[in-house]
């Protein structure tokens, strides 16, 4: 199936929600849950055309999904990612209040009405939740990369999405053992937990393409500045881990020969042209900052 020349998959879990639905005769709600999934993709797509991404395919999941795109390069732009990760959740409240205009003009039932807008509404709700790969995942690393960095930030969100599948699997194992089992809470959090742990394993890799593209972008407009003060001793390739996305980076060395109660700094700073060019031309990412003083 493709929506716009969109290749659109279904994944594995939403395929067995479906056939269940289908045994147990849902149609309705399945074909209305399908389409309103669709719909808070193609609120991602249509956010990430406008910023000039190309969408490659998308996987529906029983609550949300997941856009792929041709360069995967979304969290590198926090303005973007936040915008994008955001529309899915806007187009699922956008339904919420065409459903209820719907129901003042009569044309459908309050019952119907009530699904309809709790679908929309538990959809919207759980993708935003921050864990990755959730859209309220990429919100939280949108906000933490200015402070923390790239890297870091994704490491804090992936933590969550640890936590918030733990969560949501003992919710589903507690409701198995009170005799009403929520199967769905289950599998969402084991979908949480694999998710997270290949995000973890891909970390770093993902990084270095960031740090790269940062080395080869050439800077057109002014960015905001972002000073780091490190020890000597400190790693260049630690230091390059911690920049962040959207800012401009100048790096101070602490000189600790200065006696006093504060510590003092080498007259000379870097900048992250030179930190980066350093660890991709030079190889130098164990050596210590202080020898590009030299």
């Amino acid at each position: 199936m493709t929506v716009w020349g969109i290749k659109v998959k279904v994944h594995p879990l939403f395929l067995a929600v479906i056939a269940i639905a289908v045994y147990g005769h849902y149609f309705t709600q399945i074909a209305l849950l399908f389409t309103i999934v669709l719909l808070h993709e193609i609120g991602h797509v249509v956010a990430a055309s406008a910023y000039g991404y190309q969408v490659e395919s998308i996987e529906l999941l029983p609550f949300g999904g997941v856009a792929r795109l041709a360069s995967n390069e979304l969290g590198w732009n926090v303005k973007h990612e936040t915008i994008i990760a955001i529309s899915g959740p806007l187009v699922n409240l956008l339904l919420c209040i065409v459903g209820i205009m719907l129901q003042m003009t009569d044309h459908v039932t309050r019952v119907d009405t009530m699904n309809f807008v709790t679908m929309n509404l538990t959809i919207a709700l759980f993708n935003l939740l921050p864990g990755l790969p959730l859209d309220g995942g990429r919100i939280a690393r949108a906000t933490l990369s200015s402070q923390y960095g790239y890297e870091r930030s994704t490491r804090l969100v992936t933590k969550m999405s640890y936590y918030l599948a733990a969560g949501l699997m003992f919710l589903g194992l507690l409701s198995l053992g009170l005799g009403y089992a929520d199967l769905g809470l289950l599998a969402l959090g084991v979908f949480l937990l694999f998710s997270a742990f290949t995000l973890s394993k891909h970390s770093r890799y993902d990084t270095l393409r960031f740090l790269d593209a940062k080395r080869r972008s050439k800077k057109r407009n002014a960015e905001p500045l972002r000073a780091l003060v490190v020890h000597p001793d400190m790693a260049i390739g630690d230091i390059a881990v911690s920049f962040a996305p959207g800012t401009y980076h100048i790096i101070y060395i602490r000189d600790d020969s200065v006696r006093g109660e504060r510590y003092g700094l080498f007259p000379k700073s870097l900048n992250e042209e030179q930190i980066l060019s350093a660890v991709f031309e030079q190889g130098l990412w164990r050596e210590p900052i202080v020898e590009l003083l030299s």
